[in-house]
């Protein structure tokens, strides 16, 4: 890979971290980039530098984007009206397919203690 061609791919980088990163200036998506390829400046390999470049900016701009809770929402409950009789019949199923495959493996400690 030529030296053009590298900068053409991390322009192509900057391109794609500002479209996933809308809430942040492109400025800073620049900065951010062009820091990155600094850092692999002095490697003797070039071909996978733009792909290193976009992993360590990604990562680093993923820092400076605040990460909002997202709420899980509550599994349906047996009894609900939620659940269709597909899904109870799927989960029946499964459990007999399950039955099949680890046998009932309860021993009668118990008894076998009384003895």
């Amino acid at each position: 890979m030529t030296h053009d061609e590298e900068l053409l791919h991390i322009d192509q980088v900057i391109d794609r971290l500002d479209s996933r990163f809308p809430d942040l200036p492109r400025e800073s998506v620049e900065q951010v980039v062009r820091s990155a390829h600094e850092h692999f400046a002095t490697g003797k390999v070039r071909d996978f530098v733009p792909l290193l470049v976009e992993r360590l900016a990604r990562e680093k701009l993923q820092g400076l984007v605040p990460v909002v809770p997202v709420e899980p929402e509550a599994a349906p409950k047996a009894g609900s009206e939620v659940m269709s009789s597909e899904v109870i019949a799927r989960r029946r199923s499964w459990a007999g397919w399950l039955r099949g495959w680890y046998p009932d493996t309860r021993m009668p400690i118990a008894a076998a203690a009384t003895e």
